[in-house]
């Protein structure tokens, strides 16, 4: 009888295409509760902006429901707020940066007392400890997937 040993590396990328998948889908059924959404065609993983199945960044080719609907949507999810991009976005680098403006705007305006009315509008309760938590996260993309990209 052969002694086979297991290979852990090849148990990591088990795991590693497990929680790209949970993202995935957790993106493509956010893009499929829109009513302008169709249905989706394709889609795409930007490898390069993940955090195992914290952060993912994806391309999405929709049918969308009417001609004045982008026909290509990024979508970013994950341990934070989700949120979708029209295809004026080049790529999953400027994504990320939009997404991390648009998040820094809802806590810019909840920490100086405004409204969020304007802003993007995020599933969660307008306070301070919410908007403490979003901002780090925030931190952590700018500083840890970011930083050294950019320039």
């Amino acid at each position: 009888m052969d002694n086979k040993e297991i290979n852990l590396d090849k148990l990591t990328e088990i795991e590693e295409i497990k929680s790209i998948i949970k993202l995935y889908d957790e993106a493509k059924h956010y893009l499929e509760n829109f009513d302008w959404c169709a249905s989706v065609k394709n889609g795409w993983f930007d490898e390069d902006f993940r955090v195992h199945d914290k952060l993912g960044v994806f391309l999405f080719e929709i049918e969308p429901l009417n001609d004045s609907i982008d026909d290509f949507i990024w979508v970013i999810v994950g341990d934070l707020p989700s949120v979708y991009l029209d295809k004026s976005v080049k790529s999953g680098l400027e994504a990320l940066e939009i997404y991390c403006d648009l998040m820094q705007d809802w806590v810019d305006n909840i920490r100086d007392g405004k409204t969020v009315s304007e802003c993007y509008p995020i599933p969660a309760e307008p306070n301070l400890e919410n908007a403490e938590l979003l901002n780090n996260r925030i931190l952590f993309i700018r500083q840890e997937i970011l930083t050294g990209d950019k320039e």
